[in-house]
This record gives structure tokens, sequence and C-alpha cells, in this order.
């Protein structure tokens, strides 16, 4: 997607479409699963084109460095690690009531 300025920000409105999010306490999706992890999940998903997806499964599952060799152990179009039941952990989700952005404070 083109952006309509000449200056490019991460935190674009047509990049990431909320400040607000779900969150949990996690672990690593690869060997060895330390669970030290805090995971974030926008609370609005963003939308991508098909050719976008695409590129970004041949990223993740077919890279190969310059030996050779496969990148990551994210191939076949699999993970590493099979999703986990919660186990308990507290999902949260953070929305205006907890965060206002710089823009929105004192309206």
């Amino acid at each position: 997607r083109r952006l309509n300025s000449n200056l490019w920000s991460p935190y674009h409105e047509e990049l990431i479409p909320t400040y607000y999010f779900y969150g949990y306490d996690g672990s690593l999706t690869e060997p060895p699963c330390t669970e030290i992890v805090s995971w974030f999940v926008m609370d609005k998903p963003m939308m991508i084109s098909r050719q976008q997806l695409e590129q970004m499964k041949r990223l993740i599952f077919t890279h190969v460095a310059e030996d050779c060799r496969k990148t990551s152990v994210h191939y076949d179009h699999s993970v590493a690690r099979p999703i986990q039941e919660s186990a308990g952990r507290q999902v949260w989700h953070c929305t205006e009531e907890n965060f206002l952005p710089d823009d929105a404070r004192g309206k």
C-alpha cells in the first residue's frame, strides 16, 4: 500500500488501524519454548492483499541463507510448536480506558 505522505511512519493509521490490543504472557514458538514472552495482538485486523500474504509466507517458510540453509524452523507451512492450551494464563484487553494516544489526550 502506498501511504499518502512522503514521510514513512510505522505507526501510520493505514498500517496499524488501532492502538489497542489483547495481550498474554506465553512462551517462544521455537525450541526451547521458554516461557519468557509477552504476546500482543491488535484488536482490529490489519488488512493485507493476497500478494502481501504470499510474500510473507515465502519469507517465513522458504527463506534460505547465503550458505543454502533454511533460516527458520517454520517450514512446510507449519510452525515448530502446535497451539497450546492457555494453562490458566490471563488474557487482557488494553482499551481507551487504559491508554490514550497522544493525539487523543486533552480532548
